[in-house]
């Protein structure tokens, strides 16, 4: 059985521009924080909350953004220096990608559906390896062969 306390983060190494920036995915933590810190976020994930419009979505992008790669990179102190542009607008989306696919291995909607901020979307396709169809028998069908019909 596995401890707890060895369990070690993934971490995965982007190439940028001033050398190799290494990253790992965002704990409860730090969600949590993101999620104080920039209320509108929540908005963003929570169904019915109320919506955000483009220029206050705009205006919270940078800070939000580098305060992510900040987290991330486990170096809290350089959100200015990344708001101020210490990443190219590339190495920004190579950066937020890494971040996503570690601190969401299968996704936002599993984790969002889980804690009841989002429904299930009866019409999403299947998670690949969970296809129904494999996993239950078929529905019964009424209609027999002729030849297997009972005798009158």
């Amino acid at each position: 059985m596995v401890s707890l306390v060895d369990i070690v983060p993934q971490k995965r190494t982007v190439q940028i521009a001033a050398g190799d920036l290494e990253l790992r995915g965002l704990g409860l933590r730090q969600i949590a924080g993101l999620l104080l810190q920039f209320p509108s976020l929540r908005n963003l994930i929570t169904e019915g909350a109320p919506a955000v419009d483009f220029a206050e979505l705009l205006a919270l992008a940078p800070d939000a953004i580098a305060t992510i790669i900040a987290e991330a990179a486990g170096q809290p102190d350089a959100v200015e220096a990344l708001v101020d542009g210490g990443l190219n607008s590339d190495e920004i989306l190579d950066c937020l990608t890494v971040i996503h696919e570690l601190t969401f291995p299968r996704g936002m909607r599993p984790l969002l559906q889980r804690l009841g901020l989002v429904v299930p979307d009866d019409n999403a396709p299947a998670p690949v390896g969970k296809d129904q169809a494999t996993s239950t028998p078929p529905p019964p069908n009424n209609s027999s062969p002729p030849d297997m019909m009972a005798a009158e």
